[in-house]
């Protein structure tokens, strides 16, 4: 069944008489529940001319979780764009280029794409929801916040074995979320080095900025695994982390930024979701990479 257009801003525009967060009328609102599916899909297909007119900023989509699932697949094997998770400062990115070797499977209820350099896993359940905020722009994936929130800390935590591992080969490495502060995602490392896991045991419970004072070139020359996750999605990056003065590799890479961390965003506010939502992925098309 097709989801109510809905987004928790519930009042009608006096000019068009147009719903200023759904786009549908009241009569349409009002009916929703006993029209057919038929008739669902009649109005979905109106909205994206009626927001647009009134000039929302963010347009719920109307995909049901298979559409939603066969869509990112589709970004994934047609060599699309970038699929991103994290918050600003603290992010991994996985993409989605024709040079790049990819492998997608269907795994329960996740979406795995595996590349030489990372991995990508999408759990989609029947809550999540994508949002458009332009024509061609990117689509950001939310869930309702309850649901979005991540266990995560604000100073260096070790998690031990890293059993939620996309592959079985990687449950024994250690992982330590580095503390980043956020509700929604975590960046942390993971690592089978017994001198780097010793080195983070013993900063554990610092800032992340008094751990990288510390340790950091240490971490920098180890070159763990960061593993970026919200609640749907979990992104493992292998590639090698570049030293200072040296470029990021092409491919699938992470960002540590302090300068961008210092302002707390779980999202750049350009891209957030309704405030019912939080944000749990983000994908970006070719056309804005370029």
């Amino acid at each position: 069944m097709r989801h109510s257009p809905c987004i928790g801003i519930c009042k009608l525009d006096d000019a068009s008489g147009h719903c200023l967060g759904c786009g549908r009328t009241a009569t349409e609102i009002g009916n929703w529940i006993s029209m057919s599916e038929g008739q669902r899909d009649a109005v979905w297909s109106t909205l994206p001319s009626r927001l647009s007119a009134l000039s929302v900023r963010v347009r719920l989509l109307p995909w049901t979780r298979d559409e939603l699932i066969n869509w990112v697949r589709d970004t994934i094997e047609a060599r699309r764009g970038t699929w991103c998770t994290g918050a600003p400062g603290a992010v991994a990115e996985f993409p989605c280029t024709t040079e790049r070797a990819i492998r997608v499977d269907l795994e329960q209820d996740s979406l795995i794409a595996r590349a030489p350099d990372a991995s990508f896993r999408l759990r989609v359940s029947d809550k999540v929801r994508a949002f458009a905020f332009s024509e061609g722009g990117p689509i950001v994936l939310g869930l309702p916040k309850a649901r979005a929130a991540i266990r995560s800390s604000s100073v260096l935590t070790s998690l031990g074995s890293d059993s939620d591992a996309i592959d079985a080969a990687h449950k024994t490495e250690q992982l330590f979320d580095y503390g980043i502060g956020r509700k929604n995602s975590r960046f942390c490392v993971r690592t089978s080095d017994d001198a780097l896991q010793s080195a983070l045991s013993d900063n554990a419970g610092r800032h992340w900025a008094d751990v990288m004072k510390a340790i950091g070139m240490q971490v920098l020359s180890a070159s763990p695994t960061r593993v970026v996750e919200s609640a749907a999605a979990r992104i493992e990056v292998f590639a090698k982390i570049p030293l200072p003065g040296e470029q990021s590799p092409p491919g699938a890479h992470t960002h540590f930024l302090p300068d961008f961390l210092k302002g707390g965003e779980e999202i750049a506010s350009s891209l957030a979701p309704p405030d019912y939502a939080a944000p749990v992925a983000v994908f970006y098309p070719d056309e804005m990479r370029r």
